[in-house]
């Protein structure tokens, strides 16, 4: 495993603390105080001005999978090589109790509840950078339970095959909406919390034309640049619905909430169901931008299973890698924020609004260091950062113009890596079909009788 260690630098903000109870506390340990995990000195920001790497222009399309609340320790915190759990780290079940709990393998699939991650308790738990405050705030210790190779072994293998990066961050210290908007913009436009519609958007930022910063999409567009913002619409029966709901508003679709959007029927028309991404592939029309959004149950966001979004995820990939497309194309798969899971990384504070805890991030293409870990500081504006720079786009915040551009993720003058398609075991049964007529498995979840045992005091459970 080959690793590079780029490092970070934090300081300490002034944050709010309180207790949030979601689920019923379970399970207590014992052992001596967590130390904190010493970093190399750097920075999340290039400080440099920006210059393309050389042989980026390789990269002819940029698709980002977009999945939900998992943090970077409950996928890989213990995968060879990254920054994972630290060695004997137990967090107290309250602010300076003895009695703790360290991370454990979960048995559960489903998690009986979702866990907060709004702004307060997203602070709480970071607790001034100890990062110790996630099981008091969570009041569960599903905040410590972490996911293997033995239950997510598909993006395991991603991740071995290709670059997983370990020093990789949530934008914003909070929820879903916030860390979507800037996805697509670099900002939240001050907006902290989740919102269900364009009137309560308007509400919240005092605003009522709602956003009215300028996002990725549009700098695109101007430039001739083909994009589209695909959305899985599974389940809608209703054609007319089915065709409607990518234009909705929502959580994990902020785009209409941009006045310069959602008043130009040209842009709105790029916001399409996932259908149309695979006879795009097929017919030769993928756009240069691709955003892919799952439903609510592939999105792996609690009660929804990582085993039924990692097939979903697979299904999209294995498409991608079986198309004409694969040699050119970058694929980065994230997560939108962490979850209410824990994470021992102090995000670093670049600014009031973050950054938010990790999240894992897996750079899949021809070109992607194989089997790499890099540690290059960066959030959701470096990926805008390498859009800008591949197509030749003006920066649209300090956020994406100081970023890092994930260069360290790859070498344009290595062999190309192979596609690496991950076949669908037989014994999965599909729930739905996909528009190109092949079946996407659901995994059944774990039997919600089996009881949780938190780990017991003493190592790490690896």
């Amino acid at each position: 495993m080959k690793v590079r260690r780029m490092g970070l630098r934090h300081s300490a903000p002034v944050v709010i603390a309180m207790f949030l109870v979601v689920c019923n506390l379970m399970g207590q340990a014992k052992t001596p105080p967590p130390k904190k995990k010493a970093l190399a000195a750097g920075s999340p920001y290039d400080k440099k001005v920006p210059v393309a790497p050389q042989g980026i222009e390789k990269i002819q399309h940029v698709i980002w999978i977009s999945q939900e609340n998992r943090s970077f320790d409950s996928y890989f915190g213990t995968f060879p090589g990254a920054d994972g759990f630290p060695k004997g780290i137990c967090l107290p079940v309250l602010p300076g109790a003895k009695q703790c709990i360290k991370p454990f393998h979960q048995t559960l699939q489903s998690l009986p509840c979702d866990m907060s991650h709004e702004w307060v308790a997203a602070h709480a738990a970071y607790d001034h950078g100890r990062m110790d405050g996630f099981v008091w705030t969570e009041g569960t210790p599903n905040t410590m339970g972490y996911y293997d190779q033995r239950d997510i072994p598909n993006y395991w293998a991603y991740a071995k095959h290709f670059t997983l990066a370990d020093h990789f961050f949530s934008s914003l210290m909070g929820p879903s909406l916030p860390n979507h908007v800037y996805m697509v913009a670099a900002q939240s436009g001050g907006l902290v919390v989740n919102v269900n519609t364009i009137k309560e958007l308007k509400r919240a930022l005092d605003n009522p034309e709602g956003f009215t910063f300028d996002s990725i999409v549009t700098r695109l567009a101007s430039a001739n640049i083909s994009w589209k913002y695909y959305i899985d619409t599974n389940g809608i029966k209703n054609p007319e619905r089915k065709k409607e709901a990518p234009k909705r508003f929502g959580l994990w679709n902020p785009l209409p909430g941009f006045k310069n959007i959602r008043d130009n029927p040209k842009l709105m028309a790029h916001l399409v169901g996932e259908s149309q991404f695979y006879k795009d592939l097929k017919d030769g029309g993928l756009p240069s931008v691709s955003y892919l959004i799952p439903t609510y149950l592939d999105s792996e966001h609690p009660v929804a299973t990582p085993q039924r979004g990692m097939w979903y995820v697979t299904h999209l990939i294995n498409a991608v890698m079986r198309s004409p497309y694969w040699k050119n194309s970058v694929i980065f798969l994230t997560w939108d924020d962490y979850g209410g899971f824990y994470d021992h990384v102090p995000p670093p504070r670049v600014d009031a609004f973050g950054y938010g805890p990790r999240v894992p991030l897996i750079i899949i293409s021809p070109y992607a260091k194989p089997d790499y870990v890099t540690s290059q500081a960066g959030s959701f504006s470096s990926i805008l950062r390498f859009m800008e720079l591949r197509f030749h786009l003006k920066h649209l915040t300090k956020r994406d113009g100081r970023a890092s551009d994930m260069s360290d993720a790859f070498d344009f003058n290595q062999k190309p890596n192979p596609p690496l398609v991950i076949p669908v075991p037989e014994g999965l049964t599909s729930h739905y079909r996909k528009y190109d007529g092949t079946k996407q498995p659901s995994v059944p979840s774990t039997p919600r009788s089996i009881h949780l045992q938190p780990a017991s005091a003493g190592k790490t459970e690896h």
